[in-house]
């Protein structure tokens, strides 16, 4: 079975050596492929100065993320087990071995055959079940419940997995999500216009850069992502 990872954010772009390490060795990140998925900036993240980061959603707008394909074909379930932990130690670090879970988010599968090949699903809802606890939009069976992604196809995977991350109980307006990256100066903005770069892009982006633009930050006229800057403002017109 063809596997590929849905990317909505940092993973895709972020230099650290462990994230750096997965994707050379587990992604053919040269045959990625931009998908329409409902994503949005639905997260308040500690780590990143209480400023947001992509979430997924089950239903609304569509936003555009990326689908990667594994460089590994998956001869049965172990070894999608295997590439679901592997994507988790690239979304935390440090985690124990095994782990696919924790309170915040959690790793699901999308087959695209419905229903799935009934013994991936069984050994896959088993073994999450006795693992890891769900997140919305993936269920108690590790299943991520959104539509197939549309372009997804083109790329020939037969399943996806994905990291879903828990939304905040109030979704941010754009103006939330633009001004918590305004009252920072840490270098926190940098996740915004690195997913505008590589093309993850939620269908609120101009109405946060506007908001930006408007209200100046200090930190925008010094390094920050010039080609997402020209995006956008070409965008804007």
């Amino acid at each position: 079975m063809r596997a590929g990872i849905l990317i909505i954010g940092s993973l895709l772009w972020d230099s650290r050596c462990e994230r750096e390490a997965w994707r050379r060795s587990r992604l053919a990140v040269d045959r990625a492929v931009p998908v329409k998925v409902p994503i949005r900036y639905g997260r308040r993240s500690e780590s990143r100065g209480n400023t947001f980061t992509m979430t997924i959603g089950i239903e609304g707008s569509l936003g555009q993320a990326v689908v990667v394909p594994c460089r590994t074909t998956l001869a049965d379930v172990a070894a999608l087990l295997a590439e679901a932990e592997a994507l988790w130690q690239a979304e935390q670090p440090g985690a124990r071995a095994g782990k696919i879970s924790a309170s915040w988010g959690c790793v699901g599968v999308r087959f695209h055959d419905e229903p799935p090949p009934t013994d991936w699903f069984n050994a896959w809802a088993e073994r999450f079940r006795a693992k890891a606890s769900p997140v919305a939009p993936v269920n108690h069976d590790g299943l991520l419940e959104i539509e197939w992604p549309a372009v997804a196809a083109a790329i020939a995977v037969d399943v996806i997995l994905a990291t879903a991350t828990r939304s905040d109980e109030n979704l941010p307006r754009p103006e939330d999500i633009a001004d918590a990256w305004i009252n920072q100066d840490q270098g926190h903005e940098r996740y915004f216009f690195e997913n505008v770069r590589c093309g993850i892009r939620t269908p609120e982006d101009l109405l946060i850069w506007k908001r930006i633009e408007e209200r100046r930050p200090s930190w925008l006229g010094r390094n920050v992502d010039a080609e997402a800057v020209a995006i956008l403002r070409g965008e804007s017109t």
